[in-house]
């Protein structure tokens, strides 16, 4: 008895297998019917069919498509070597499969293969032709307003009709006037992975990398030297002024003493007596302003005004 039930069961398997299929979230697919497509199923889930037909399915997730080096020349004649890539992904299955099909096949690793040969081959490669539209020193340079590797590799922002690398792809993958709506493929971008020069012209782009840099420095340096000697000279002048004007007030303090020691001397002069008696004060705090013993005979001037004191003026 269990092996009948064993048996039903992988019968039932079996008979589930040849009229089911499922679909996952990221895949599209096509029921064919003796090789034709009957239906397309983009909805994921689970998915009924007739014993005599069959699935493709195609995982319409981005995918990068990169193309090999490959050498190509500027307009001034200078030698490149580019590698492109270009993010794109399957948005019409049925379409897809009717154009890169080839032969019987019903694989869908195979028609992808082709695809991406075809992609290769008559869309990438003829990319590289456009360089030949740009001189060398607009794709590496320095200077910002010369730069146009953005413009050549995905257009001027703003303006659709722009001849880029990016749009001629996009022309190939929905070729007008085909009438079959294009290869059902979505370029979503397109970039540059990588811009050098062959190993023989790498030292004279150098030179002259290294000539245009110093001339950069060169003239950094030479508008800081005159910023430098602007702010030297507006010091220079500043200093100068404010010693004129401190030579000024020092004549101007130094007469006012002079106009006052005048007045001084007058009246020394009137009473020469306390003038003397003044003088030999100024001897006694400078000669005892701190503990001091002296020996001294008590008449000695101007010592003896400790014993004495000013004589009266009566």
């Amino acid at each position: 008895m269990a092996v009948i039930l064993v048996g039903c069961g992988l019968i039932v398997v079996l008979v589930l297998y040849m009229v089911s299929f499922t679909v996952r979230w990221q895949e599209k697919g096509l029921v064919l019917t003796f090789g034709k497509i009957t239906r397309q199923v983009e909805r994921p889930g689970f998915q009924w069919i007739w014993p005599w037909q069959s699935v493709v399915k195609f995982d319409c997730r981005l995918r990068t498509l990169e193309q090999q080096f490959n050498q190509t020349q500027t307009r001034d004649k200078q030698n490149l070597i580019v590698s492109v890539y270009v993010n794109w992904r399957i948005s019409d299955p049925q379409i897809f499969y009717e154009r890169f099909r080839v032969g019987d096949t019903t694989s869908a690793e195979d028609i992808i293969l082709h695809a991406e040969k075809i992609m290769r081959s008559s869309w990438l490669a003829p990319t590289s032709n456009m360089f030949a539209e740009y001189n060398f020193n607009e794709l590496i340079t320095l200077d910002p307003a010369k730069f146009k590797l953005k413009a050549l590799e995905k257009g001027i922002e703003g303006d659709n009709n722009s001849n880029s690398m990016l749009a001629r792809v996009r022309k190939e993958a929905q070729p007008e006037g085909d009438g079959k709506s294009g290869y059902g493929v979505e370029i979503v971008d397109l970039g540059i992975r990588r811009l050098g020069v062959p190993d023989r012209v790498t030292e004279s782009v150098f030179n002259r990398m290294r000539a245009d840099r110093e001339a950069e420095v060169g003239k950094l340096m030479s508008e800081g030297a005159s910023v430098a000697t602007i702010k030297i000279g507006a010091a220079k002048s500043q200093a100068d002024i404010r010693m004129a004007e401190a030579q000024a007030e020092e004549k101007r303090i130094k007469g006012e003493g002079d106009a006052e020691a005048a007045g001084y001397y007058a009246s020394f002069l009137n009473n020469p007596e306390l003038a003397n008696f003044l003088r030999r004060l100024e001897t006694l705090r400078k000669t005892l302003s701190k503990r001091t013993t002296i020996v001294l005979d008590s008449k000695s001037p101007p010592y003896e005004l400790l014993l004495t004191g000013p004589k009266s003026s009566d």
